[in-house]
């Protein structure tokens, strides 16, 4: 199965050990390693979720969090080392991205992926256990699998989805599909490759089940669909109308449907409403999108763990709606009602933030990041929050570290890269923003924020005393945003210095 090359790099380590984060994510790369028990009683609901009652699946930027907290335990733990990894070219995906991510960690450690065989002086420590055994097994004979063979490996393959490697399920699931090509194997295929963002594959899986003749079933094709089409295909592909024609038609299929001979049938209605209010909310209907999560909050009060978990996501779509519409004060009691039922959550404390820092109030705002930063270490926006609360409250020296923070998990980001330069500048070291920004890439940036970076690299050199190198950037700028009477009026300002 998958990543068993990171399963070797971490065989041996004192996982009992490592923090609450890191072991979270050791359930995505190593779900049997006993120290993975340990953290369970602290685990939000999303991330406690049985496969079962999972209605959140894990989209690539989770996975790389998970990655960031595991490497950075491991590598705190190793201290600084090389990683040579053999037979780079027969990686699965999910081991690739976990050791690129490990190699932008910039904690000592060094990783090379090298073509062809290792050395006859490298022996493998980590053996798979019984169940992923039978797994490869049944994965790779060419005899055919018998019933309950399959039925065995459609469990693992939700097990799998459920942890957050798609990669898994989907060998898993292509082998299941040559025996059994119901619409309920197409489903969960088709979500493997949503979670992988190959979209055009998920959409092509879901239209198969779609086909299913449960209307159950079918609705929550329907529902798949929607999404794709309202957050998941890329930008030129996404249409709401496409997402409510899709909602529409399943929640007709629902309302046909008889209570008696479905499960959970109210919930399946709720949770196809809960997409809707997603269009009524970008259409402008916001009183409607209000309405329709409100009742099915008050609609889903049974203690299932399904309908407990989708009450906070009820919950948290609720939150935003109040916010994106400025009744902040009813956000925060909203988002006060959603910690309630799972404090644990990283980013219910952010958002929260988020509406603190919208009414101004900072030191509410810097009391729920530090919270989302306990929690969720590896979250970007939260470190890039924090600095800007620190840098509204004048503490520059820790704005700095906050974005230096945020950086450091994507040294690409052009956005993070300004705020770091931004703090520095606030902090009067304009040496360290100048090196900073000029070592900015920014070839491919849109012209506004290309225009955004030369001002202020403009500014950093004007305090620095080189005002020619500002009076270029300067005209640059000015290149760039011919009608920007604040970048002409910049550059007049340099020029009068220039020559006063």
């Amino acid at each position: 199965m998958g990543f068993l090359p990171v399963k070797q790099l971490l065989y041996g380590a004192r996982a009992d050990v490592w923090p609450r984060e890191a072991l979270i994510g050791l359930k995505l790369v190593s779900p049997d390693d006993p120290a993975c028990a340990a953290v369970e009683e602290t685990e939000s609901l999303t991330d406690a979720a049985q496969a079962h009652d999972r209605i959140r699946f894990f989209l690539k930027d989770r996975l790389v969090r998970n990655f960031r907290d595991v490497g950075r335990a491991w590598a705190r733990e190793s201290g600084p080392v090389s990683v040579e990894v053999a037979g780079c070219e027969h990686l699965d995906e999910g081991s690739r991205l976990f050791f690129e991510t490990l190699a932008t960690l910039d904690l000592g450690v060094t990783v090379r992926l090298v073509h062809g065989a290792a050395g006859p002086d490298v022996s493998l420590a980590y053996q798979e256990n019984a169940r992923e055994r039978r797994i490869e097994h049944l994965c790779s004979t060419a005899a055919s699998p018998g019933e309950g063979d399959l039925d065995f490996l459609m469990e693992e393959a939700g097990r799998y989805l459920s942890l957050g490697d798609g990669w898994s399920a989907e060998r898993i699931l292509r082998v299941v599909l040559n025996h059994r090509g119901t619409p309920a194997v197409w489903g969960k295929l088709g979500l493997s490759y949503a979670m992988q963002s190959r979209t055009m594959e998920a959409e092509f899986c879901y239209l198969r089940w779609r086909e299913s003749t449960s209307a159950v079933a079918a609705a929550g094709a329907d529902y798949a669909l929607s999404m794709l089409y309202a957050r998941h295909h890329p930008p030129f592909l996404r249409s709401l109308e496409k997402t409510a024609e899709f909602l529409e038609h399943g929640y007709a299929l629902l309302r046909e449907s008889q209570p008696d001979g479905v499960e959970d049938l109210d919930f399946h209605r709720v949770f196809n409403r809960n997409g809707y209010a997603l269009v009524a909310f970008r259409r402008g209907r916001v009183d409607e999108a209000i309405a329709l999560l409100t009742d099915g909050i008050a609609r889903l009060r049974s203690g299932s763990a399904k309908n407990h978990m989708h009450q906070t996501v009820l919950l948290y779509n609720l939150a935003q709606c109040h916010r994106r519409s400025g009744q902040h004060a009813e956000a925060i009691r909203v988002y006060r009602q959603l910690l309630e039922f799972d404090g644990k959550m990283p980013e219910y404390h952010m958002e929260l933030a988020h509406c603190h820092l919208d009414l101004g109030e900072f030191t509410e705002a810097l009391a729920r990041l530090l919270t989302a930063r306990d929690l969720g270490p590896s979250i970007q926006e939260v470190h890039s929050l924090l600095g800007f609360t620190y840098l509204q409250l004048g503490r520059t020296e820790e704005a700095v570290g906050a974005y230096r923070a945020a950086l450091a998990f994507v040294p690409d980001d052009t956005d993070a890269l300004y705020d770091l330069a931004y703090a520095l500048g606030e902090s009067e070291d304009p040496a360290s923003a100048l090196e900073l920004l000029l070592s900015a890439d920014l070839h491919g940036l849109p012209a506004d924020s290309a225009a955004r970076f030369l001002t202020l690299t403009a500014e950093q050199h004007a305090a620095a005393g080189d005002l020619p190198a500002a009076r270029q950037a300067l005209e640059e700028v000015v290149v760039l945003a011919p009608d920007d009477c604040d970048a002409r009026a910049n550059l007049d300002q340099v020029v009068a210095a220039m020559t006063g």
